[in-house]
């Protein structure tokens, strides 16, 4: 069941998050470790059967739960990561798409948070959408660069589906490696019998879904 929020308008998925609450109490319950090993464990443990996308952005917000002093970590990367995946999560398709990028759309964000996963490709590719020639055109004559096209085309028209899910294939292909590293380093902090408790009270929801 989804609602939508009155402040920000975002329109979430309380399905899901009464669903994580349960598991939450639960685990809360078992096991009395310290509220931080324990928040952790949680986050580890519900992104080990999420989807990828959901999995990156739960390895990214567990690292933000993390002090500086703990881990190796470059968090401007993290950062790049997660704000790029929430971009993803947060645009709806129906039939088409417009990415609702959670930065600035500046040629200096496009090298920082599009360049590490994207290929240049032809702009056909992005505009199989607009269904004026003469439209397509008049487009490109306006925009410099690549990326000032790019952010054109997926933040302004709408993408078709298809290219949304290349796109979206594109940056987990880059983003799923990186998050499990950062998984591995943020796995240390936990005790593994902790880990193992709360793996035991997921998995038996994910299957059931």
């Amino acid at each position: 069941m989804e609602k939508k929020d009155e402040m920000t308008g975002i329109e979430e998925n309380t399905g899901e998050e009464s669903g994580f609450e349960s598991f939450a109490s639960q685990a809360l319950r078992l096991h009395r470790k310290g509220s931080f090993e324990t928040l952790l464990a949680q986050h580890l443990a519900v992104a080990t059967p999420a989807d990828p996308m959901q999995k990156v952005r739960l390895v990214c917000e567990a690292a933000y739960m993390v002090p500086p002093d703990k881990l190796k970590l470059d968090m401007q990367q993290v950062e790049t990561i997660y704000l790029v995946c929430l971009s993803f999560l947060n645009t709806r398709i129906i039939e088409d798409a417009i990415i609702a990028w959670g930065f600035e759309e500046t040629e200096e964000n496009y090298e920082r948070f599009i360049t590490p996963w994207h290929k240049d490709i032809p702009m056909s590719f992005l505009y199989d959408c607009i269904s004026s020639r003469k439209e397509k055109i008049k487009i490109l004559q306006n925009c410099k660069t690549y990326a000032e096209r790019f952010f054109h085309y997926t933040a302004n028209l709408y993408l078709n589906s298809s290219s949304f899910q290349m796109l979206k294939s594109e940056f987990l292909i880059w983003a799923v490696p990186q998050a499990m590293q950062i998984f591995e380093q943020l796995s240390r902090l936990v005790d593994p019998d902790l880990y193992k408790e709360m793996l035991g009270i997921v998995k038996p929801k994910a299957e059931s879904v």
